[in-house]
């Protein structure tokens, strides 16, 4: 087996199982592969690999099992993790009594990148938008500047091209989940940014909250007085779990003599309190947006970027697809693709970003989320809700005695019944506050279905 003890400096001849054969598991098998490994790609369910990629696993001698896990995954040297699977799933147990070592993607691909300028992000809500802009602030500078992690682009899909390439500093911006940080060991950011942590995945962590944070704070376990943690200073959680080793750098908008950048409704600050930037030339809008923006300007604070760059960027980052991003106007009425929305809180910000009456598209899969926090705002914005999939009942149970309600069989079904209701000047959302795999293979699938069906209804191809 292979010795965690120390950061590995080889996989060479070794037996690696490669847990869960979606887009990281097959960058992560062939990384594995190029760098000496005995890979063994084992998933259990149904996953189609396009023919491309399977000849690309047969060159790098890959072997596959799919719809099942042989015997051969409890001869491992090491198992590495879809964040998918869970603790409690019988090959992870079987794996565990065997004392076989797993470890998750992002904790793997930094043996091969441990050099590199690591920031990571994480959080409930506001993950990918930050990341996002962290890496447009990095792009054009000199940085060799790379973006991924559970944004959609593996770790280990970046770890070939960054190998490739001489030129010096190399930057990482990573979006990693709770899931992800469940299985590290060495996994090391040199800033580690959590923008808030809120009820989210509490199927998952057995309705504890404090389970959940735990998995977050993962994120700065490997951190010394040479990194920086990036905090959300008014998130009582974070504030009660404050770390010791790594250099703290709050952020937030109630002023602290520690924070870096501040703001008000005029302006953001510096650190020297001058007015770096206007609200009003920053193109990307909601308040929600003005923390994840501040997180960012930390993140890259020390970096020598030029000012003018950075007001550059945030003038023409408008955000992010499938995350409050508008569609078109049709006949007066505005649609926002809002599919990134897979928990309550992120459905509370997007209706406190709109001042016109809001017809919601909300349902999905349930992750036990408390439906009922989102009374106040839907009674305050929204005129109907339009629910759809496996938790379309309970959404309607709890909301019927405050809210006019429908529920659609598809969301082609959710888009006519919204347009039908709909009048000029009201806005239709799709914020689902749920998964997205009922219906759906993940959020983007779902958004995209829904921008399809709204673009045929304008002719708009």
């Amino acid at each position: 087996m292979i010795n965690l003890n120390t950061l590995p400096i080889s996989v060479t001849d070794k037996k690696v199982t490669v847990l869960g054969a979606k887009r990281s598991g097959l960058a992560t098998a062939v990384l594995l592969a190029r760098q000496g490994a005995s890979v063994l790609l084992s998933d259990s369910g149904k996953v189609e690999i396009p023919d491309d990629i399977q000849v690309n696993l047969v060159k790098n001698n890959i072997t596959t099992e799919i719809g099942y896990h042989s015997s051969a995954v409890l001869s491992s040297d090491l198992v590495v993790i879809s964040p998918g699977i869970p603790k409690s799933a019988s090959i992870v147990t079987a794996l565990e009594s065997k004392g076989i070592p797993i470890v998750s993607e992002i904790e793997m691909a930094f043996w091969f990148m441990p050099e590199a300028k690591l920031i990571a992000v994480t959080g409930s809500n506001g993950k990918t938008t930050t990341t996002t802009l962290i890496h447009e602030l990095f792009k054009n500078t000199q940085y060799d500047v790379y973006c991924g992690g559970n944004i959609g682009i593996s770790f280990s899909s970046l770890i070939p091209e960054a190998r490739q390439i001489v030129a010096e500093p190399k930057v990482f911006v990573l979006e990693v989940s709770s899931f992800q940080l469940e299985r590290i060991i060495h996994f090391h950011p040199n800033e580690a940014v959590i923008l808030n942590v809120t009820d989210d995945h509490m199927d998952r962590y057995e309705h504890d909250i404090n389970l959940y944070l735990q998995a977050k704070l993962n994120i700065i376990r490997n951190q010394n007085g040479n990194d920086r943690y990036i905090y959300f200073a008014d998130d009582p959680l974070l504030q009660k779990n404050l770390p010791e080793r790594p250099y703290k750098l709050p952020f937030g908008i109630t002023k602290n003599p520690d924070m870096c950048f501040t703001a008000d409704n005029k302006n953001i600050y510096d650190s020297n309190n001058q007015a770096f930037i206007k609200r009003k030339d920053i193109a990307l809008l909601g308040e929600h947006n003005l923390l994840n923006i501040l997180a960012a300007l930390n993140a890259v604070s020390g970096y020598g970027i030029p000012p003018a760059h950075i007001k550059q960027v945030l003038k023409h980052f408008s955000g992010i697809e499938h995350r409050l991003e508008y569609v078109t106007t049709i006949d007066g009425i505005d649609y926002y693709n809002d599919s990134k929305a897979t928990n309550v809180d992120s459905v509370k910000y997007a209706l406190k970003s709109f001042n016109k009456p809001v017809i919601i598209i909300l349902g999905g899969r349930d992750k036990d989320a408390d439906f009922s926090t989102l009374l106040p705002l839907l009674k305050q914005h929204a005129k109907k809700a339009i629910l759809i999939g496996e938790a379309a009942a309970k959404i309607g149970k709890i909301i019927k005695s405050e809210i006019d309600y429908t529920i659609a069989d598809s969301m082609q079904d959710a888009v006519a019944e919204a347009k039908h209701i709909a009048q000029t000047g009201d806005v239709i959302l799709l914020s689902p506050a749920c998964a997205s795999y009922d219906m759906f293979d993940n959020f983007e699938h779902r958004g995209k279905a829904f921008k399809e069906i709204v673009y045929s209804l304008s002719g708009i191809q």
